[in-house]
């Protein structure tokens, strides 16, 4: 897969505006996969090549990946949406491992209505 040619400067603003809190072991590895699957989602919605992909994007793409670190809690820094199972009887808590988030995040639309404003100023029509 191609890497995006600013992906270290996206990256650090990323991990700038979602700072590692709780001392996640698996930092690093979970916001480079939400960096490298946002800049996927958007050189497939824009038809746009990932080495084509115009710096005008850049704060779209860090605000999309910021986004869906926050709404899932990829990072377990609050809300209980890396629980996977809570019994209450003797009280029981199983949290999700860091694969099962991985799997999770293939499957998520990183692209929400929020951002397709801006997104659709850089689509280009896709000839069959």
């Amino acid at each position: 897969m191609d890497k995006h040619p600013r992906r270290e400067e996206l990256l650090s603003k990323v991990k700038l505006l979602n700072p590692n809190e709780n001392d996640n072991t698996n930092y690093d590895a979970i916001t480079e996969f939400v960096l490298d699957k946002v800049v996927n989602d958007v050189s497939n919605y824009t038809h746009l090549a990932i080495q084509e992909l115009p710096e005008g994007l850049d704060n779209t793409i860090i605000g999309l990946c910021s986004q869906l670190i926050a709404t899932h809690d990829y990072l377990g820094t609050g809300n209980l949406t890396n629980v996977d199972t809570l019994n209450e009887g003797d009280t029981s808590v199983k949290f999700k491992s860091p694969a099962a988030i991985y799997v999770e995040l293939q499957g998520v639309n990183s692209l929400t209505d929020d951002y397709l404003m801006q997104l659709n100023q850089f689509r280009v029509v896709k000839w069959s």
